[in-house]
C-alpha cells in the first residue's frame, strides 16, 4: 500500500516536472522566433488590411497595404498610390484582430522601386515625389525612370503634361526619394 503511493507521488512529480520542461522549451522557441522575426515577412501577414504610417517629416499615413519588397511598400486609398521606401517609415500602427499566417511569399518582392515607378510613368499618372527626409521634392507628371534617376515634368495642377505648360523638368536621384504618390484623377 505504502510502494502504491510512493509510486504514485513520483510518477506525479516526473508528470509535473515534463510539463514544466515542455512550457519553457514553447517558451524559449517563442522567445527565438521573435527575436528572429523581420519586417517584410512580418509586414505581409497585414497585405490588404489598412495601416497608418508615420513617415519621415512627420506625415501621417492611412492607406491599405499592397505589394511589399525589402526596400519599399505599396499602399493605396481610393484617391491615391503611394511607393514608399522603407528607409522614410518611422512606425507602423498595427490594425487589430486576426492576421494572415506568416511565411507567405511576399507579392511583388522581387519587383525593384524603379520598375514599380515605371508603372507609374506609364500610367501618366500625376505624381508628387517626398525626400527621404519627407519634404516635397517636385510634383507632376514622370517622363523617364532609369536605373538610378528619374525625371518629372513640373506643370500646374490643373493642366495636362505638355512642353508648353511646364513650368520645369527635374531630374532627381532614385536615391534622394523617400515616397512618391500617385493622384487618381477619375
Amino acid at each position: 500500500m505504502r510502494w502504491d503511493s510512493l509510486f504514485d507521488d513520483l510518477e506525479a512529480q516526473l508528470a509535473e516536472q515534463s510539463r514544466a520542461q515542455l512550457r519553457d522549451e514553447i517558451a524559449e522557441n517563442v522567445r527565438a522566433e521573435r527575436a528572429t522575426a523581420e519586417l517584410l515577412p512580418t509586414l505581409m501577414r497585414f497585405h490588404g488590411r489598412e495601416l497608418c504610417l508615420r513617415l519621415a517629416g512627420g506625415t501621417e499615413l492611412r492607406a491599405k497595404l499592397g505589394p511589399c519588397a525589402a526596400d519599399y511598400i505599396c499602399l493605396e486609398t481610393e484617391q491615391a498610390q503611394w511607393v514608399v521606401r522603407s528607409a522614410a517609415v518611422e512606425s507602423f500602427s498595427l490594425p487589430q484582430g486576426r492576421v494572415t499566417a506568416a511565411g507567405q511569399r511576399a507579392p511583388g518582392s522581387a519587383v525593384k522601386f524603379s520598375t514599380v515607378l515605371r508603372g507609374m510613368l506609364r500610367d501618366r499618372a500625376r505624381c508628387h515625389v517626398f525626400s527621404r527626409a519627407g519634404g516635397s521634392l517636385a510634383e507632376g507628371t514622370l517622363t523617364q525612370v532609369a536605373r538610378d534617376f528619374l525625371v518629372i515634368l513640373v506643370h500646374p495642377r490643373d493642366e495636362f503634361a505638355r512642353a508648353k505648360q511646364a513650368s520645369s523638368q527635374l531630374l532627381i536621384p532614385l536615391d534622394a526619394i523617400g515616397w512618391v504618390e500617385a493622384i487618381n484623377l477619375s
